[in-house]
């Protein structure tokens, strides 16, 4: 039953993350051809040619360089969500994974055990709290729609 609504955080929420980047980028695109423009008529009105266009090259070969970099290369985590539940679980992941190198060590199998309890109990109570979340939540829907009816 909450499957769908995990996934649709979750999806959601990865597309978020990447449309908000793409914007940046294309933002910072923006404001260097804006830049660009500024300093191309700021060089324009210096009274020495020579320099003029020496700087005129600079600025051209040096915009060119950054404006060629394509945005989505610097696009980085927009696969991780940011939704909380989502983070607990790749977190207990990474745990489960640690305590699973630990047990190869002689006598930290005693160690990786209790870990392994402890970090059961906080995820057990995590998602207890969720659950007991969403049905509160369904609670007050189905008390709205109660109150609609009458």
């Amino acid at each position: 039953m909450y499957v769908p609504a995990l996934w649709f955080t979750y999806s959601a929420s990865k597309k978020l993350n990447l449309s908000k980047r793409l914007i940046e980028e294309y933002t910072h695109k923006e404001v260097l051809s804006k830049t660009y423009e500024g300093l191309s008529n700021q060089i324009s009105s210096i009274n020495d040619k020579e320099q003029s266009e020496e700087l005129k090259f600079r600025l051209l070969s040096s915009f060119l360089q950054i404006s060629s970099e394509n945005p989505g290369k610097l696009i980085s985590n927009y696969n991780s969500s940011d939704h909380p539940i989502m983070e607990a679980l790749e977190q207990s992941y990474k745990f489960q994974l640690a305590i699973d190198k630990l047990e190869g060590i002689p006598g930290m199998g005693k160690i990786a055990a209790i870990f392994e309890s402890k970090s059961k109990k906080k995820i057990d109570t995590k998602a207890t709290k969720i659950e007991d979340g969403f049905e509160s939540k369904m609670s007050e829907e189905e008390m709205s729609i109660d109150d609609d009816n009458t």
